[in-house]
């Protein structure tokens, strides 16, 4: 559902409480988190040593827990800095901002942020860093910041780009509580479209399903616009962890399901440890494109080579909805404008190699 909400201090959230609203008019995901009285709900200090504005710590009377992403041109919370569903940029010109992002929890919390371009994990300078594929921070409790980043010069064409932001990335417990607390709650993101010289979507090749010796699953299935990682095809048992040996392959099975009330069109990924892996060993396929027919549920076999290093190892996948369709206005997709656009987690299966 969409909710459009104005304030002379708004930030655009995913809340870690599965509530989530679509801003009509920005880009992002998420629960606005607006303060509970007219006055200043937070104190900011600036910082003039580097290219960050800011630290915000709010007052945890007059916020709702939850971890936000946001994506602005300069490290100010003004509307016209927000950076839209859209970027156009010219061939050579540096695709640069500011992330923000706020850790509205009573504890200080560890993130890990990422960013796909054309759903593929590329590396990128993040705080002035050397550029690389991840990058961690730490947050205090109700601590907001920003951070500059930057992805380079870009190609001509049109691109799909997404940053990613985890919670609690590496802890380790195999706890089954904790584990399904990772399905869809620890991760938020904000995609953008960017138009370097040219405004043509590009043309998606979509996986042919029964090529991949898939199953589909019944209509009991409960399955609902989303992946979920599981042991035997067509499973509903949540996968939480598993013990497994250093070097072996690793079989499972991924089930993707639509709404009964409209078809999907989707791209998937697959992370071990937080960086992409193929879909399956010894391929070079490190995304698929998919579609399903309203309703559909199917359950298709993967792999992966565990790793070698012991202790425990994360494995997750992440829904991508609607490729490469323009972020600026209704996709012109069958699935529109029913499909949610954002990126959803499977949960994160724990390998616990002994």
């Amino acid at each position: 559902m969409g909710k459009k909400v104005k304030s002379d201090r708004i930030i655009v959230y995913l809340a870690i409480t599965v509530i989530i609203f679509t801003l009509s008019s920005w880009v992002g995901i998420s629960v606005l988190i607006i303060e509970k009285e007219p006055v200043p709900a937070w104190a900011e200090t600036f910082n003039s040593s580097n290219r960050s504005e800011s630290v915000t710590v709010y007052d945890p009377d007059r916020v709702d827990e939850n971890f936000c992403i946001g994506l602005y041109t300069a490290p100010i919370h003004e509307q016209k800095y927000f950076l839209q569903k859209s970027k156009n940029l010219t061939k050579n010109e540096t695709f640069e901002g500011y992330f923000c992002i706020a850790n509205n929890m009573y504890s200080e919390n560890d993130y890990l942020i990422f960013c796909l371009m054309d759903y593929k994990q590329v590396p990128f300078s993040f705080n002035e860093s050397d550029a690389e594929i991840l990058h961690k921070i730490r947050l205090e409790s109700f601590e907001e910041k920003f951070y500059h980043f930057d992805l380079g010069p870009l190609e001509s064409g049109t691109h799909e780009f997404e940053i990613f932001l985890i919670l609690k990335p590496y802890e380790t417990s195999l706890n089954q509580s904790f584990r399904l607390s990772t399905d869809f709650s620890h991760l938020g993101s904000i995609r953008l479209n960017l138009f370097v010289d040219d405004w043509n979507m590009p043309p998606v090749v979509y996986t042919n399903f029964s090529d991949l010796n898939c199953h589909q699953c019944d209509s009991q299935y409960p399955g609902n616009d989303g992946v979920m990682l599981v042991k035997e095809p067509c499973s509903t048992r949540a996968w939480t962890s598993e013990n497994v040996t250093s070097g072996d392959t690793l079989d499972y099975w991924m089930n993707v399901a639509a709404a009964d009330d409209y078809p999907v069109a989707f791209g998937l990924i697959v992370l071990v440890d937080y960086i992409q892996v193929p879909i399956w060993t010894n391929s070079p396929n490190d995304v698929i494109f998919g579609k399903l027919d309203a309703g559909e549920k199917l359950s298709f076999p993967t792999k992966i080579v565990v790793p070698r290093e012991k202790g425990v190892h994360e494995l997750m996948a992440i829904w991508l909805p609607a490729p490469y369709q323009r972020m600026d206005r209704l996709p012109e997709a069958p699935a529109s404008p029913n499909q949610w656009a954002w990126a959803q987690p499977s949960i994160r299966v724990g390998l616990n190699v002994g």
